[in-house]
């Protein structure tokens, strides 16, 4: 089983998998803005595994390709799904809003990761319904906005665009193109960019609360 690792595209995935429990660990432990910081990795790496193995297609071995389709998927169902509810139902502190934005992204999600699994992209590489690599970048913009916000808004906002995000998922009416070429490098330098400034907004807040009292 190991084997199907020593493979550029399969490797990529891996390491996308070590970001994605660095998130998760972090996040349950309360550190959400890190968490969310790490996943964001996983984002970009996630674009990347495909993109090498479309470069590499070549070179791979029987089965190979087959392995890494479903390993890139239980992938996309951690950083694009289990995570975003994860951090709904962190931030609602148990209300019912986001245990129904939770449940509504879960199973969206899933019909939509497994609609992909058999469809596959349209003839002109557009996704149908938007896909849930949205998520996690979406869940970093919105902790950006956080600050901005007060009292229980963001909670509130969170389950709400969450909840729309996952009706979204299963719309056949949104076509969505998928994230190719120039576009790999670029969303990873955002994704970089983007975890940096939520890196930056945790260790500011712990030197504030730090301080001089």
């Amino acid at each position: 089983m190991l084997g199907y690792l020593h493979d550029y595209a399969n490797a990529i995935t891996a390491v996308a998998y070590l970001f994605a429990v660095i998130g998760l660990f972090l996040a349950l432990n309360g550190k959400i803005e890190l968490g969310v910081a790490a996943m964001l990795w996983t984002w970009f790496l996630d674009h990347w595994d495909g993109h090498v193995a479309r470069k590499t297609s070549h070179l791979r071995r029987p089965g190979v390709a087959e392995f890494g389709k479903s390993f890139d998927g239980f992938a996309d169902f951690i950083h694009g799904i289990l995570f975003p509810a994860a951090i709904i139902m962190l931030v609602g502190r148990g209300s019912a809003l986001s245990f129904f934005a939770s449940l509504l992204l879960v199973l969206s999600g899933a019909i939509r990761l497994s609609y992909f699994e058999n469809v596959g992209l349209t003839a002109d590489a557009r996704f149908i319904g938007i896909p849930v690599s949205y998520d996690t970048p979406l869940l970093a913009v919105m902790l950006l906005l956080r600050p901005l916000m007060s009292g229980g808004t963001f909670e509130t906002a969170l389950a709400l665009l969450f909840s729309v995000l996952a009706v979204l998922h299963v719309s056949d009416f949104v076509k969505v193109p998928a994230i190719r070429g120039l576009g790999v490098p670029i969303a990873t330098a955002v994704a970089i960019a983007v975890s940096l400034a939520l890196m930056a907004i945790t260790f500011m807040e712990a030197n504030r609360l730090g301080g001089p009292q």
